[in-house]
């Protein structure tokens, strides 16, 4: 077996694991995806491109929170605008209700990158609130890629974007401190395996497909509505 051969065996293995969540924590779903990327690059060329060219805000809101609760508030606000930035940029590439809602997460992030800075945010519960909130922002980016990819019969790069819908869902739900039901659970399951089977260059119906991300769809609503009532302080 040569090197690449045996990448490509252990990533399969590490993002089974990955997608049908035996044993990580929900803190490790949101850090996931790192290994899930490195699977999918290493199985199929058209995802792995997708995944390579993946930017996240994730590393400036860990920064942030990081930052915040060590009451280093210069550095948390430096971190709240740069992940502010980030989200803007994306909001640029996207359309409709995707790009209002990650024009408003920006803003979002940009009001707290101030509060913090004037020292006026007294629990990370606000911060917490606010990565949800841009989190399911991204969700729906994803989510509009993934279709428009699918409709493209781009089949690996949509399931490349499913997996990341999943990704994004999980962290907001993590960052939200809602918990998830049984069904949510099973509905965000199915949409990671249905990512990690089109990546794979599996053939599938495409009425499982559009019915694994209608109802994947249908729990971000429910979720972005939820996350929209959250106050911190």
């Amino acid at each position: 077996m040569n090197t690449a051969s045996a990448i490509r065996g252990v990533a399969a293995a590490v993002l089974a694991i990955v997608i049908v969540g035996c044993g990580p924590s929900m803190e490790d779903r949101r850090r996931a995806d790192s290994v899930a990327a490195a699977a999918a690059q290493a199985s199929t060329t058209q995802a792995g491109e997708v995944f390579s060219a993946r930017r996240e805000a994730q590393m400036y809101l860990d920064s942030g929170r990081t930052s915040f609760v060590g009451r280093r508030n210069a550095a948390a606000s430096k971190a709240l605008h740069d992940a502010a930035i980030f989200t803007r940029r994306q909001s640029d590439s996207a359309s409709g209700e995707v790009k209002k809602a990650l024009a408003s997460s920006a803003d979002e992030l940009e009001h707290l990158a101030t509060r913090v800075t004037k020292g006026t945010v007294k629990s990370v519960k606000s911060l917490d609130y606010a990565f949800a909130r841009t989190q399911l922002a991204e969700a729906q980016y994803h989510y509009a890629r993934a279709v428009a990819e699918w409709h493209a019969t781009n089949t690996a790069a949509a399931g490349a974007e499913i997996v990341m819908v999943a990704d994004h869902f999980e962290r907001a739900a993590a960052d939200a401190s809602l918990p998830i039901s049984d069904s949510v659970r099973n509905a965000v399951n199915n949409t990671r395996a249905l990512g990690a089977r089109l990546t794979q260059g599996a053939s599938l119906v495409p009425a499982e497909v559009e019915w694994t991300m209608g109802a994947m769809k249908k729990e971000i609503g429910i979720l972005t509505a939820k996350a929209a009532k959250l106050k911190g302080q």
